[in-house]
């Protein structure tokens, strides 16, 4: 039998013909044709779609309801049109001719089609279609319309070194952002052919799935940026990705201007630094009015500010001249409006700066402001970086971009380099969770952060380091004492092995469903719950686990029907299935390493039961996968986390100087200038009366102590306790209000106790 593939319209007949049905048919077509057949019998198979090539897709409004979707005709494409809908029913799908041509560079041309009134946080499936039929299968999402969290990657300059800027393309697919921030000089020489191969290599970044048995590529929305490289053409941006920010069909130089409505977490400025080239100076002014306008405004509504452009202000770099006409743009703007995060390119090289705030004439480094990163090196050869500023965080010569996950009052920022070690992300695991990372990134670690920088936002919306005030800026972020525990005790057993006991197990924790050496199995967990003070009740917990072998299946956390030992606990001696109780929690470990997991009321009710003397602790297990779960035991030193927040129940009698109580926290400073705030990592609302706080470390370090209270409107230092030595305490009466404790390293790191008696 042979079997003959005819390539033209959206759906593709299959013929089966016999081998004497061939010639039959063979006879039937016309002799052009039939040298097409021929190649086809012969192993040469040619598919005939849209005649479009270089696809991409751009964000320049609201990216919660519409995109623009780009590409070029290759060969003769006649009156192409996007088809486009919600599910991947083409049949539903509605249809969108292009009316938009531009040409770049006398050569490179492209058509633009915009999708408007699109669902949040919703799959866009599209084609783009032609007289010959419909092209490759493609899907994006749109941006959620609420404060859900997502992943950004943010970068620049892939001009040159065009095998590393593949690599990073190809780490973009592995990593599926929600989108991408690019910050200019897409290429060189900014010509047709160069910019021809740029979209070339864009079409990298594309993730390939298998959506209802069909083939799709999901493509990630762009906000690209001018560079200086583009300079000989201040409408590239339009021309070549269909920015209009304007909405007013003109292709020109305000197009490099312009602000993305992310979602009401997020809002992203981005700005051109070639303006202050001269002749430019018009647009400068109108750019920077419009800039403290939007900032003042629509910059109000949202969590988090972005801005990028291209020149840095103050380049790592000794080579590069300094633009300090940037800084006197934006610096103080930057500050006075809370802009969070600024993304630089041009130097390629690799920074993060401390959190700042501008001076006259530079930076200083502050408790609250702006973080600046970059620069550059998305393939462009890394220059050495070798101009490091007071307030520089840390720098380095590599090539990479930035990861960025963003949450409601948290920030994280990551630097990846680009290899191929990187595992991909699959469809599933990204829409289980948002935040996801691959396996096998190689992260850089940055001086005095380590792989990522954590941020938050302070009452006046600025960057302040994650924790500071809880992470939320003040009192507003929410009520209780946070304490993490550790897993006092903790095992699993085994159905295939009912009578074995696995405490101290190499293996860690096992879980899954129908494993082939053990059967069902099932991971016990426990925690002491006795440091916490009389008459407190947990309102919120959240457990947390080390994973070390994921699982694509369901996972649950159960209260344990009865009390168990890890060093007798066997499938027997907990009757097996039974012991599993009401489930506190449901997860998908999709992912290694850390996976923290919220308990729901059940779970909570149940820490509650604990503080009373009824401690089962947790089973678990199975949601009913057979794709088994692995983690950390508490023997091999990453074990399961339990973080739980309490409060002092309001019907607790007697007299309060006889009511006191000492919790003991435990935490670890890694090196000089290190900090942790206590107790638990957040503030504490506090009745009024008598605080005693006490410090011990290692012997070879001084730590000091600080304490702090909510004034209304910032942090105020109340008092500290600088000794020689890693041993500090602090006694103080106070009055009803917010405090935290502030752990600090003057010298030396290692693990130390605070105890906090009130």
């Amino acid at each position: 039998m042979v079997r003959i593939a005819l390539f033209r319209s959206i759906e593709v007949p299959v013929l089966t013909l016999s081998d004497t049905g061939v010639s039959t048919f063979m006879k039937e077509l016309k002799p052009g044709v039939k040298s097409i057949c021929l190649l086809l019998l012969l192993g040469c198979a040619t598919t005939v779609f849209s005649a479009t090539k270089y696809h991409r897709l751009t964000w320049d409004g609201n990216a919660s309801s519409e995109a623009v979707v780009g590409f070029s005709p290759s060969g003769d494409s006649r009156s192409p049109y996007v088809t486009y809908g919600t599910s991947t029913d083409e049949s539903q799908w509605a249809q969108v001719y292009a009316d938009v041509q531009r040409t770049f560079s006398s050569s490179l041309s492209s058509y633009f089609v915009r999708l408007e009134n699109l669902p949040s946080n919703s799959s866009i499936y599209y084609r783009v279609c032609d007289q010959d039929g419909c092209g490759q299968r493609f899907w994006f999402r749109t941006a959620p319309a609420d404060n859900s969290p997502y992943t950004v990657i943010a970068g620049g300059d892939t001009r040159s070194g065009w095998t590393t800027r593949r690599k990073g393309n190809q780490l973009v697919a592995k990593i599926r952002p929600l989108f991408i921030m690019h910050g200019g000089d897409f290429t060189n020489a900014n010509s047709a052919y160069e910019m021809g191969e740029f979209l070339k290599d864009w079409q990298l970044t594309f993730s390939s799935d298998q959506i209802d048995g069909k083939s799709y590529k999901r493509i990630y929305p762009i906000v690209p940026t001018h560079g200086n490289h583009e300079d000989g053409n201040f409408s590239t941006l339009c021309q070549v990705f269909g920015v209009d920010y304007y909405r007013d069909g003109n292709c020109n130089a305000r197009d490099t201007v312009g602000a993305v409505q992310i979602s009401p977490l997020l809002r992203v400025y981005t700005l051109n630094s070639q303006f202050r080239r001269s002749g430019w100076s018009s647009y400068a002014n109108w750019m920077n009015n419009w800039l403290d306008d939007d900032l003042r405004t629509a910059g109000t509504s949202v969590n988090w500010r972005f801005a990028q452009y291209h020149k840095p202000m103050f380049p790592h770099y000794s080579g590069k001249s300094e633009a300090e006409i940037l800084h006197s743009w934006w610096g103080d703007m930057f500050y006075d409006r809370s802009v969070n995060l600024v993304i630089e390119s041009d130097t390629h090289i690799n920074k993060i700066t401390k959190i700042v705030r501008p001076t006259s004439s530079s930076f200083a480094t502050a408790s609250a402001g702006t973080v600046y990163a970059g620069e550059g090196s998305w393939g462009a050869p890394a220059r050495s970086a070798n101009d490091p500023k007071s307030w520089t965080q840390d720098l380095a010569s590599i090539q990479q971009f930035k990861v960025l996950q963003v949450k409601t009052d948290k920030l994280q920022l990551r630097t990846a380099q680009f290899n191929s070690s990187a595992q991909a992300l699959s469809r599933a695991e990204r829409t289980n969770d948002p935040l996801a990372l691959p396996n096998g990134v190689d992260w850089w670690s940055a001086n005095g952060v380590g792989e990522v920088m954590q941020l938050g936002l302070d009452s006046s919306a600025r960057t302040i380091a994650y924790g500071d005030g809880g992470g939320g800026g003040g009192p507003d972020g929410g009520s209780g004492t946070t304490v993490k525990l550790n897993a006092n005790e903790d095992t699993f057993v085994a159905q295939s092995r009912p009578s074995s006991n696995y405490n101290g197990s190499s293996e860690g924790l096992l879980a899954d469903g129908s494993d082939s050496t053990y059967g069902s199995l099932m991971s016990l967990l426990k925690f002491d719950v006795s440091s916490l003070p009389e008459c407190s009740e947990v309102t919120a917990a959240t457990l947390r686990l080390r994973v070390t072998n994921r699982s694509q299946g369901n996972y649950l956390v159960h209260n344990s029907t009865i009390n168990w030992s890890a060093d007798s606990a066997t499938w027997t001696a907990v009757s097996g299935a039974d012991v599993k109780g009401e489930i506190a929690a449901e997860f998908l470990p999709s992912s290694t390493g850390y996976r923290n997991i919220p308990l729901n009321q059940t779970g909570v009710a149940a820490t509650n039961h604990w503080l009373e003397g009824s401690n089962n602790g947790f089973v678990i297990a199975s949601g009913g996968t057979g794709d088994g779960l692995d983690f950390y035991s508490s023997e091999q030193g990453y074990g399961p986390e339990l973080q739980l927040v309490y409060k002092q129940r309001s019907n607790c009698n007697g007299n309060p100087d006889d009511n006191t109580s000492t919790t003991v926290y435990q935490g670890s400073l890694e090196n000089s200038s290190a900090s942790d705030v206590q107790p638990g990592g957040q503030w504490f609302e506090f009745a009024g009366g008598k605080l005693q706080a006490k410090l011990s470390g290692p012997i070879d370090s001084d730590f000091d102590l600080y304490f702090y209270r909510w004034n209304g409107s910032a942090w105020i230092m109340v008092a500290k306790s600088e000794s020689s030595n890693a041993n500090e305490a602090i006694n103080q009466t106070v009055e009803p209000g917010y405090y935290y404790f502030r752990v600090y390293s003057y010298s030396g790191s290692g693990d130390y106790h605070f105890s906090l008696t009130r």
